[in-house]
């Protein structure tokens, strides 16, 4: 009866490791492209590289397709307009102070295209957007950006 007892006890204990082993080499396969993404967006020393301007025009573009139900026509005209100008808001910034004029030119020209491109109801939702990020109550805000989970919590505790 013992024999029994510590054979079907071996049978379940081999069972349940068998089960564990199974589970983390699963748990390793779903992680791994994860790593592998971070790993290739990091530069030397393990810093992370900045999206280009390209890409970030591009990431900009997919959100607004999503929020403003954009038609494939309007984001074909959107993504060059999106794309010059990430390339001009670097650019400005690279220089700081002293083209504050030469950017608002830029930036108008750069609204009366969207403007141009989006229906009246898209612009001003689109408007509204641009003022809730400004304000903070976007989904990502740009104060958020770049600080990891300790400036998130600051500012929460900031919020309280």
């Amino acid at each position: 009866m013992k024999t029994v007892k510590i054979l079907s006890l071996t049978v379940l204990m081999s069972i349940f490791c068998a089960g564990m082993t199974f589970a983390q080499q699963q748990n390793q396969k779903v992680t791994q492209p994860k790593e592998q993404q971070v790993a290739s967006k990091k530069g030397q020393k393990g810093q992370q590289v900045k999206a280009t301007a390209e890409e970030r025009a591009a990431k900009q573009v997919e959100t607004m397709k999503t929020s403003l139900n954009l038609s494939n026509d309007q984001v074909s005209k959107l993504q060059p307009i999106q794309s010059q100008y990430v390339k001009d808001q670097d650019q400005a910034r690279g220089a700081k102070k002293g083209n504050q004029q030469d950017w608002k030119t830029k930036k108008d020209a750069y609204n009366t295209q969207v403007k141009s491109i989006l229906t009246p109801e898209q612009y001003q939702k689109w408007q509204t957007q641009r003022a809730d990020m400004k304000k903070g109550q976007g989904k990502s805000t740009q104060v958020n950006q770049g600080k990891g989970n300790k400036g998130k919590q600051i500012e929460q505790n900031q919020k309280k």
